[in-house]
């Protein structure tokens, strides 16, 4: 008999699992491959940070761009720079309608304050505040109308080190310069397109003033491990189109090189936390106070409660139960009449020999069941 027909609905349903599978592997290949050209285009972009590796790269420094997918320990990095692309923490980015709202778009990539804390608990870290929108990543053209509104800016400073440090402000000039002193020789010039400072209250300046700090050392918020945490305000200092501006490039190698302490300067662009911190078991021997701290404290109440439960049980029990009363083995009245009643028939029917037989039998079964026990009863 031909089967054919019968093969050819499960071979046709076999073939769509395989074409559904491989467009939804598809999908996920497009999808990894589009989140990762993003990224690279932002790294490679005028905002972008990768320039900064390239350049500690040529200087000797040990330097590495790094965007996820496996963990780092911690105690490897000498500097972790923090580079923030969200006027927004904690807050979904909304994709934008037009090509305005692609121009004017504040958040590049979602962070959360929690994930941006951790890192700088765990590592030395320099945390790079937002200042331009998504419009001089895609026109290449940096303008004073595509800045980050200085409110947005100081929200991200502030979940990072408190409000203690005060507002963040745009100095209305094309270009400002900053000193720097170096470890060694002259003092170096930061410059600076439309820079932006912060007041920068309890904080202790590396580039700028009291009042106005571009780069400074402050006091993490809530702090935990690393107590402080380097904040730079304008990161035109270390981008990828600010570092040909004056002596940034120069600053930028000298200011690793001292505050990484030849360590590892990681540039990390990722949204989770990767950094690892090395834990030590410790193991102790058993004592006896392990044992009697069960028997204390609260722990003696319940211990109470349980033998007065167990003491009413027991007596309780002993009442309703107790030991198998001892009673007098008789025979029953049912059983005693039965006898009389045919003691009386023999007697009436004048046979008197079965009567004794009967009794000299029932004699004999109650001696041996004395002498011998209920085995022998029949015999």
């Amino acid at each position: 008999m031909n089967n054919t027909g019968q093969n050819q609905p499960k071979a046709g349903l076999e073939l769509d699992a395989i074409l559904f599978g491989g467009a939804i592997l598809l999908a996920l290949v497009a999808f990894l491959y589009l989140s990762t050209q993003r990224q690279q285009q932002l790294r490679l972009s005028p905002t972008g940070f990768d320039g900064l590796v390239m350049w500690l790269k040529s200087e000797g420094q040990d330097a590495q761009s790094f965007t996820g997918g496996w963990t780092i320990d911690a105690t490897s990095i000498g500097l972790n720079v923090l580079p923030v692309f969200d006027g927004k923490l904690d807050e979904a980015r909304r994709l934008p309608e037009n090509e305005e709202e692609l121009l004017f778009q504040s958040d590049e990539v979602d962070l959360e304050v929690r994930v941006l804390r951790a890192k700088a608990r765990m590592a030395p870290s320099l945390v790079v505040l937002p200042k331009w929108r998504s419009g001089v990543r895609l026109t290449g053209l940096a303008h004073p109308v595509l800045l980050i509104d200085a409110d947005a800016t100081k929200s991200v400073l502030h979940a990072i080190v408190g409000s203690k440090a005060g507002p963040i402000r745009h100095i209305p000039q094309p270009f400002s310069s900053f000193e720097y002193r170096p470890l060694e020789g002259a003092p170096l010039s930061a410059e600076l397109y439309v820079a932006q400072v912060f007041e920068g209250n309890q904080c202790t300046p590396i580039i700028g003033r009291p009042g106005a700090m571009v780069l400074a050392e402050c006091r993490l918020i809530k702090g935990t491990g690393s107590e402080t945490v380097f904040v730079l305000s304008d990161p035109d200092l270390l981008n990828n189109h600010g570092m040909r501006l004056g002596d940034n490039a120069r600053i930028s190698a000298d200011f690793f090189e001292v505050f990484s302490r030849e360590g590892r300067v990681l540039v990390d662009y990722s949204r989770t936390n990767w950094l690892t911190e090395e834990t030590v078991a410790v193991s102790r021997d058993r004592t006896w106070s392990d044992l009697r701290r069960f028997f204390g404290y609260p722990f003696s109440i319940l211990w109470a409660s349980a033998a007065v439960a167990m003491a009413l049980l027991i007596w309780r029990a002993g009442l309703r139960f107790g030991p198998i009363p001892e009673a007098d083995i008789a025979p029953s009245a049912s059983k005693q009449a039965t006898i009389a009643a045919r003691a009386r028939l023999l007697r009436l029917t004048h046979q008197d020999g079965a009567l004794l037989s009967e009794y000299v039998t029932a004699r004999l079964s109650a001696t041996a069941t004395k002498l011998f026990g209920p085995a022998y009863l029949r015999h």
